[in-house]
């Protein structure tokens, strides 16, 4: 009877450290403050490709871009800082590619001020006979959080892939 009694016992008790263990962020502060920011980057990440879709990847990458950026770009030197990033884009013709993309990752540090995201980007461009083609790739970019709360891209790089399937 008392083996049956102390296993009930120990099967309650088992089961209650499961609810906890179930639910860190309510006992841990900084794992909710880490959850704060991965949603609000992976948020951020999906409205600036929103933007590059509907008014051009020049106003969604200076929007988006932090003071000190660095854009690595394939087969060329990195952008290095928010004035040449701005001189690059403007070169980008009015109707040129429409690039978009889709965030398959986020993650942030403890703090809540820095983190990243990685996807697959899609860039749709029309020759001059206004047929259709599209390039694929991935991508990661690093978020930092701004003075004023809000996450700006400090890190962009991506490259080509073939297309997902």
């Amino acid at each position: 009877m008392k083996s049956a009694l102390s296993l009930i016992l120990l099967f309650g008790l088992i089961a209650s450290c499961r609810t906890q263990v179930d639910s860190p962020r309510s006992m841990n502060p900084a794992a909710a403050v880490r959850q704060k920011a991965i949603d609000e980057i992976r948020e951020t990440d999906q409205n600036f490709s929103i933007m590059s879709e509907k008014q051009g990847m020049p106003k969604a990458f200076t929007t988006y871009a932090a003071d000190d950026v660095i854009k690595l770009n394939d087969g060329a030197a990195p952008t290095v800082g928010f004035d040449s990033l701005r001189a690059q884009m403007s070169r980008q013709p009015a109707n040129g590619p429409v690039l978009t993309w889709q965030v398959l990752k986020a993650d942030a540090a403890t703090s809540g001020d820095l983190g990243y995201t990685f996807g697959q980007w899609m860039l749709t461009k029309k020759d001059n006979s206004g047929k259709r083609s599209a390039e694929y790739g991935v991508y990661v970019t690093v978020w930092k959080r701004q003075r004023n709360g809000q996450w700006r891209f400090v890190v962009d790089s991506g490259n080509s892939t073939p297309e997902p399937k």
